[in-house]
């Protein structure tokens, strides 16, 4: 029942228990995940500060998603001052920009992924091509052996590694 019918028929007004199903952490430990977190974070956005263009991929997103924020209100407005007959179009128009506006910010975080992905990639191939290496003995005087690889043999390399 309502607030309102139980006031109305004078019936005792009941009030929901609300369950504090919050867990307590330990303040210690809950300081400590926060800052392995915020260190993670911190490591990924170094890695991609490196990247060239990434902050220009970023900027223009940011622009192109409040530009599509800025275009659906104004067509909800618009929208809310036509006619219902009329209003059809300029809702449809207003859903197309809140479309393009989260598709720009799913870019943004979709091009990060994909970057993180890539120097993961090259990461385990420098890995491999250094366990190869050791694995010939043919090291040079600072312990490393320089390896030319052409793009057939750096694709048997992921293809191994994928299966």
């Amino acid at each position: 029942m309502t607030r309102k019918l139980e006031e109305l028929f004078d019936l005792p007004i009941d009030e929901p228990e609300v369950e504090n199903t919050v867990e307590e952490q330990d303040p210690q430990q809950a300081i400590v995940s926060i800052e392995d977190a915020i260190s993670t974070s911190e490591k990924i956005n170094a890695a991609l500060s490196e990247v060239r263009g990434m902050e220009v991929h970023d900027t223009e997103m940011d622009e192109i998603a409040q530009a599509a924020m800025e275009s659906y209100d104004e067509l909800m407005r618009l929208g809310m001052n036509m006619t219902d007959m009329a209003a059809g179009g300029a809702f449809n128009n207003a859903a197309a920009m809140l479309k393009i506006a989260l598709e720009a910010k799913d870019s943004k975080v979709s091009r990060k992924l994909k970057q993180i992905d890539l120097m993961l990639k090259k990461a385990n191939l420098d890995h491999r091509v250094e366990q190869a290496s050791k694995k010939d003995g043919d090291d040079d005087e600072d312990g490393s052996k320089p390896r030319e690889l052409d793009r057939n043999q750096m694709l048997r390399l992921f293809r191994n590694k994928d299966e």
